[in-house]
């Protein structure tokens, strides 16, 4: 429990003074123990931040992973992602503001971590494949699946990094209103995924049928 608990009070000072400014005496403080406990469990305050990513990514990587290699639909797979995500979101709030943190310091780090996780993600090249079939790309899917990635997770991730804005402007600092909030989002969310991939999906090509002319004989001239 006291190794929870410091994670939970990390996350606490990371979120509310920056990385930089954060001390392993502010995190002692805000856990309740000793800064002697907190260097038994964690060396100093870039092991603590790293173990708080490991942990989110060891949570949902997985989850991530069954869903997109689930032989289903583009769309219902997009669904499914989003309802997914939510829920960990929901549970954990804070998440995208560790990865935003990681990704200005060293995008490079956080991309080794999900390598740990899943390898080369094998899950993608196939879900590559799967957007390139659905919505007729010929060769690489590359840039259509930049585009889904960064349309899901700006509508999903945004609202949590701007959560305090958000409770301050319409939620009258209720603590339940936002997670109504994003539940009723979902709604939005989905027919607004359904759009961009109809957007992106390029009409068939049309077969070329080849029409025959009409061969003009010679006329013949009979002679007199």
């Amino acid at each position: 429990m006291t190794e929870k608990n410091i994670l939970h009070a990390a996350k606490a000072v990371f979120l509310r003074k920056g990385l930089d400014a954060a001390t392993m005496q502010d995190i002692a403080a805000e856990a309740g123990i000793s800064r002697t406990l907190l260097h038994y469990y964690y060396r100093n305050k870039d092991t603590l931040f790293r173990a708080i990513l490991d942990g989110a990514v060891a949570e949902f990587v997985p989850k991530v992973a069954m869903l997109i290699d689930l032989d289903i639909p583009l769309l219902e797979k997009v669904e499914l992602l989003v309802d997914g995500y939510l829920s960990l979101l929901l549970d954990d709030p804070l998440l995208p503001h560790f990865f935003i943190i990681e990704i200005e310091r060293d995008p490079r780090v956080l991309v080794q971590l999900f390598r740990d996780r899943r390898g080369e993600f094998g899950e993608i090249s196939r879900l590559k494949k799967q957007i390139a079939k659905e919505l007729g790309i010929s060769g690489d899917a590359d840039l259509a699946l930049a585009h889904i990635f960064t349309s899901l997770y700006a509508m999903l991730m945004f609202p949590f990094l701007a959560k305090p804005a958000l409770d301050e402007v319409f939620f009258a600092r209720d603590p339940e209103a936002f997670r109504a909030f994003m539940m009723e989002r979902r709604n939005y969310i989905v027919p607004m995924m359904r759009t961009l991939l109809r957007s992106m999906a390029r009409p068939p090509a049309r077969t070329k049928t080849k029409t025959k002319r009409a061969v003009r004989r010679p006329v013949s001239v009979s002679k007199p």
